[in-house]
């Protein structure tokens, strides 16, 4: 799933279950503070104006001592978190788990709708658009000047939030001292849900109809009055366009991406705190940004999770089976908030708290992927690192031969491999959700249909941390084609345990800006540089390299079936290896076995092709995975009194036979209702494909009560551009 199916859980959408109590073993999450706590002052709304007179829309969260109404008035430093997803209803929880525990601190934080979404004036186009950019810096300017402020304001956020922290910092405004960047990135074309190394990601159709429902949802007629939230709803739906459409449209490097991306990391001044996932699709960027700005004080914190905070409390009162959206899932999670709040007392308010004087990198080492023991904790340790790049871990490389892979390069000899359209099953999805259905999946179903190169069983582990790099000797007997590399242990039994992987549309071997097809019968030298990893291969096992010429459902095909050609002895892969060390406690509280309780199931990990359905004959049988359901689950939201529902579905479907029988159709449902009001918001997309264009359909329509009050479809055969 792309970025916001966890608000369910926000909302207590979740079905109740068994009682958690006595679950957790070891440090828990800080407790929640109280909206009512004495020490905090809530704002519900306040108006930010912009230089236009479009007034943007934000809560505010305030240590009591900082309202200029106090006695003892003393400015703190503030946070900014600038998101597109309602302050006021669909993240209301987490905005009251953050912002009282930030404020009980002495931080205050404001949570500002960007324009156009939520409360705040406007109509949003696309994503990231330059005035959304200029606006973030015109409502950082406005904080920096506010009473309750000292002048040094913070940025933080997960996902958007993340984008919005990244792109902020790369213009460097004076008053912006320092963000928290959490699954996001920096580099939009690179490691976004829509393209990854020149591949399209089918992640983009989904995204594209959940965000469809954010941009055009209306604002709250108790916020923006009764007399104008129908017009300002008006004004969202009049610029709707198709957005997979317009994505599929740009399917290089080009200025759309360009323009959301940093390009110049030597003008970055303000501190960053990276936060990632390992099951997640933004990795890349947390130490990206280290390597490539190394003159701003950094730390990044790398855990087993997906697209999640590494620990939040659960809602108040909640006494079900624990929320993934709360805690970082899979676990072990972090407690989060103290990490945060030292973070931000440091950098906005001056205290000398001895953060920056800990080790700048963090990172969850896997001794096996989490899939393989949930619902129990991912097997595995926090381990550390003074700096990063970190001068202890050195490249050690290993040849992909013809018997094997091994530290010495073996007799060159090509070795071919046949498109086969049902290599990644084990694999759902680059960006995983909470969901244990969409982590990675035992591999060796996908091995067997793959070429595959294994080393000798190990006579001692071996630890890498970092990214894997592979080089590979190639020949296509087609001008289009795609190379994936999946890095795995295979154990003595067998099993094949996913590590990381690198995907490289061989057309972008040079430039994501200007592909230029294959030649046939020539041979090209490659490089594919994997997903950071940090991961233990025990004694015993053995290290594969698995190649194959396509990953379904993660990547469009390529247009035909391709024969791919690798040349041993000159191919090779060179991983990260970082010393065997005994493991030292990490510098915060790890919080474990909240996923560990009565009646939560085990993820499907040794089953590969668990939710597919299979139909037709062998050599042309189609296969689909039905996810979701296009009816919305509604959850009631305190505080703003409103029954809030959400509706995912995503169908994809491919015969065996055929890269162009590839079928994806996507579709997201939003509800908002109190009293008399109640609208409704739906998109639907599909996509296909020729040998040599996109098909993509969509539409969108909105209800007021029972009245459709918009609908609109869109049709377009986009060309491909050697993708």
């Amino acid at each position: 799933m792309a970025r916001r199916r966890s608000l369910l859980g926000m909302v207590g959408l979740a079905p109740f279950g068994p009682a958690i109590a006595g679950a957790a073993a070891g440090p828990t999450v800080s407790a929640q503070v109280s909206l009512d706590d004495p020490a905090i002052r809530v704002i519900e709304n306040i108006w930010i104006p912009m230089a236009d007179g479009t007034r943007l829309a934000a809560r505010l969260f305030l240590p009591a001592h900082a309202d200029p109404a106090h006695p003892q008035h003393r400015p703190g430093g503030a946070v900014l978190e600038y998101l597109p997803y309602r302050k006021r209803d669909g993240y209301r929880y987490r905005d009251d788990v953050v912002g009282p525990f930030l404020a009980r601190g002495g931080i205050a934080l404001v949570r500002c709708d960007i324009r156009g979404t939520g409360d705040s004036d406007g109509a949003m186009i696309d994503e990231y658009e330059p005035i959304e950019q200029r606006d973030a810096l015109a409502v950082i300017d406005w904080i920096s000047r506010q009473p309750w402020c000292n002048g040094n304001v913070g940025m933080r956020g997960i996902s958007y939030g993340s984008f919005t922290g990244l792109q902020a910092i790369a213009k460097a405004p004076p008053a912006l001292k320092a963000i928290v960047s959490c699954c996001g990135t920096e580099q939009r074309y690179l490691d976004d849900v829509h393209y990854r190394g020149g591949c399209l990601i089918d992640d983009q159709w989904e995204w594209a109809m959940e965000w469809q429902v954010v941009m055009r949802a209306p604002p709250d007629p108790a916020i923006v009055g009764k007399d104008r939230w129908r017009a300002m709803w008006q004004e969202r739906l009049a610029v709707t366009g198709p957005l997979t459409i317009d994505w599929n449209e740009h399917q290089t490097n080009d200025a759309k991406w360009q323009d959301a991306s940093t390009q110049d990391y030597g003008r970055i001044t303000a501190a960053v705190f990276n936060v990632a996932g390992m099951l997640d699709s933004y990795l890349p960027s947390a130490t990206r940004m280290m390597e490539r700005a190394p003159q701003v004080p950094q730390k990044a914190l790398i855990g087993p999770w997906a697209h999640k905070w590494p620990g939040y409390p659960q809602p108040t009162g909640h006494t079900g089976t624990a929320l993934p959206v709360a805690d970082g899932a899979p676990g072990p999670g972090v407690d989060w908030m103290p990490i945060e709040t030292r973070w931000w007392r440091y950098w906005l308010n001056v205290e000398a708290n001895g953060i920056m004087d800990e080790p700048r990198m963090s990172a969850f080492r896997h001794d096996r992927p989490a899939g393989f023991s949930y619902p129990h904790d991912t097997i595995g340790t926090f381990v550390t690192e003074p700096t990063w790049p970190s001068p202890h871990i050195r490249p050690s490389v290993f040849h992909l031969n013809a018997d094997g892979l091994a530290q010495v390069a073996g007799a060159e000899q090509r070795l071919a491999h046949r498109t086969n359209l049902l290599i990644g099953f084990a694999n759902r999805t680059s960006d995983s959700s909470g969901d244990p259905a969409d982590w990675w999946r035992e591999q060796s179903g996908d091995d067997a249909l793959a070429l595959c190169f294994d080393t000798a069983p190990l006579t001692a582990a071996v630890d890498i941390m970092g990214e894997p790099v592979f080089t590979i000797r190639v020949r296509s007997d087609r001008p289009v084609a795609k190379l994936c590399a999946r890095l795995t242990e295979v154990a003595p039994d067998g099993r094949s345990h996913f590590v990381t992987y690198a995907l490289l549309n061989l057309t972008h071997r040079d430039s994501h800006e200007h592909p230029v097809p294959l030649e046939p019968s020539r041979d090209y030298d490659v490089t594919l540089k994997g997903q950071f990893a940090c991961y233990r291969f025990s004694a015993g096992s053995r290290i594969r390299v698995a190649l194959s010429e396509t990953w379904w459902p993660v990547v469009w095909p390529s247009p035909e079936m391709v024969t791919l050609e690798v040349t041993t002895g000159a191919s090779f892969v060179t991983l990260p290896v970082r010393p065997t060390e005994p493991d030292t406690p990490p510098p915060f509280n790890v919080v474990r076995n909240v996923y560990d309780v009565p009646g939560e199931k085990p993820a499907p990990y040794r089953d590969r092709l668990g939710g597919v359905s299979i139909t037709g004959a062998p050599g042309h049988r189609t296969f689909t995975i039905d996810d979701g359901s296009s009816e919305p689950t509604e959850g009631f939201v305190p505080g703003a009194d409103t029954w809030y529902g959400e509706g995912y579905r995503l169908r994809r479907v491919i015969r065996e036979d055929d890269p162009n029988s590839a079928e994806i159709e996507a579709e997201a449902v939003n509800t908002y209702r109190r009293g008399d009001w109640h609208v409704r918001l739906h998109a639907w997309s599909r996509g296909r494909s020729t040998p040599t264009h996109f098909l993509c359909e969509e539409s969108f329509t909105a209800w007021d009560g029972d009245k459709q009050i918009f609908a609109k479809t869109w049709n377009k055969a986009i060309p491909r551009n050697l993708m």
